[in-house]
């Protein structure tokens, strides 16, 4: 791999890691855009996905050489726009109070079940 597909690769790698950074997810670069749904936008996640083909390609030293490098480098940087716009934590906070509202519910739905028993007891 010669220094402009090394340079291509970083870029992706790094790009793979502001996604679970920003975004708070994890796995593959394919488990983390599909996680991105909703997050970010239609025609950026369908640019993006063009990133793991070009990961496969540059695998490959034949694939490598058919690469449009600069294609990519326009699409990593697309998406650290993207990114970048995302106010710190949002996504963390949001996952918090989806966390609450659910021990909310819980609570809410044990308490009616035990109203429901006691009137069903005739003990209310």
């Amino acid at each position: 791999m010669d220094g402009m597909h090394r340079d291509v690769a970083a870029r992706i790698d790094a790009v793979e890691a502001a996604l679970g950074e920003r975004l708070h997810l994890s796995g593959s670069l394919e488990a983390k855009l599909a996680g991105a749904r909703g997050r970010l936008p239609r025609a950026a996640l369908a640019q993006a996905r063009e990133l793991s083909t070009a990961r496969a390609m540059l695998a490959n030293p034949a694939t490598a050489r058919n690469l449009d490098a600069g294609r990519v480098v326009e699409t990593c940087a697309m998406l650290e726009r993207h990114l970048a716009a995302i106010p710190e934590g949002k996504y963390r906070r949001r996952a918090r109070s989806g966390l609450i509202g659910l021990v909310a519910l819980r609570l809410l739905i044990v308490f009616g079940l035990v109203l429901a028993v006691l009137a069903w007891r005739g003990l209310t």
